[in-house]
């Protein structure tokens, strides 16, 4: 399965109001379970393997963006940091769509709350 194959499964799933993280034991987990149909159950099924891989990436991708910018009070730099971890983490970017598709991960809501406070 190609990246582009990976995130169109991924906008499916956050568009049927789905968060996707990593479970702790390395699996996949996903929620609510009350939105899960038995055609999203096999999709997610057939591209397991694909998208803890592209999880794992982007939470590798989002730890090295999550670092504090040198001048916390420029909020340029506050912007970008934000911004380049947000367009990097799926518990980010569903729950920049609404409260009913989560929270953001921890370092997403620590770079947001220095971004607009």
């Amino acid at each position: 399965m190609t990246e582009q194959a990976v995130k169109s499964v991924v906008a499916q799933l956050v568009d049927a109001g789905l968060n996707l993280s990593l479970a702790s034991a390395g699996g996949l987990a996903v929620a609510p379970s009350s939105h899960l149909t038995a055609e999203l159950r096999n999709l997610i099924r057939s591209s397991k393997a694909m998208l803890i891989d592209w999880l794992t990436a982007a939470h590798e991708a989002a730890s090295r963006a999550s670092d504090t910018p040198a001048n916390p009070q420029d909020w340029k730099e506050l912007a970008t940091a934000y911004h380049t971890h947000h367009f990097n983490c799926p518990t980010c970017i569903a729950a920049g769509r609404g409260s009913r598709y989560g929270q953001r991960c921890g370092a997403g809501m620590a770079l947001w709350r220095l971004y607009c406070d």
